[in-house]
């Protein structure tokens, strides 16, 4: 999913891999609202480049940009006037910095914030599942408009991830919210979360922490 979102934004920003090589200029994709992706490819010799890094940003007057994420997990992105919704690369600690998909929220240029485990929370009490084990299992999340808010798709690791003989627990989950909650979710993480930075990016966020 990462790399298919990846190539068709660098497609349609007209951009081509192999024959004479990737090219090494960044380039700007221009969603709605002034929002923007950045395409950052890498600058390497080897034959099969990795994907580009895909930033995030705004730019709401000619040359005044705010940075929002310096990495996308993927580019499924949900737009509502000067919110954003998107799916970060966010870095842990153990193993040794490994980034994971999580669900960001954020109204530039105040910082961005991670929604996912308000997400999880209200998930787990709607299907009446752990939410630990839920925090545990997350393998991606991704934001789709739906009626009046957004479908947040989940999807779970499964018993292999775990060493489990046995697997009682979905493949895949679904959550709607609708906009009056989706503000709601950044209130509770303004109120209960704390200012964050990004281990491997040094982003500014507000995430909590459990």
């Amino acid at each position: 999913m990462k790399l298919k979102a990846l190539f068709a934004i660098l497609g349609a920003a007209g951009l081509t891999l192999g024959g004479a090589g990737c090219t090494t200029h960044k380039t700007t994709v221009p969603l709605t609202n002034s929002f923007e992706f950045v395409s950052h490819p890498y600058h390497t010799l080897i034959d099969d480049p990795p994907p580009p890094r895909v930033a995030l940003q705004r730019e709401v007057t000619k040359g005044t940009i705010t940075p929002i994420w310096p990495a996308l997990y993927s580019t499924d992105t949900v737009i509502q006037g000067g919110l954003v919704l998107f799916v970060a690369e966010r870095a842990y600690t153990e193993p040794e910095r490994v980034t994971h998909a999580r669900l960001f929220a954020a109204r530039p240029p105040a910082p961005p914030e991670d929604l996912t485990d308000e997400i999880l929370w209200r998930w787990s009490k709607a299907n009446g599942r752990d939410f630990g084990t839920a925090l545990q299992k997350l393998a991606a999340v991704d934001p789709v408009s739906g009626d009046d808010g957004v479908n947040v798709s989940l999807q779970f690791w499964g018993p292999a991830a775990f060493n489990e003989a046995h697997q009682d627990w979905p493949d895949s989950g679904m959550l709607h919210l609708s906009w009056s909650q989706v503000d709601e979710l950044m209130q509770i993480v303004k109120t209960k979360g704390v200012p964050l930075k990004d281990l491997h990016w040094h982003t500014d966020f507000i995430g909590e922490k459990y």
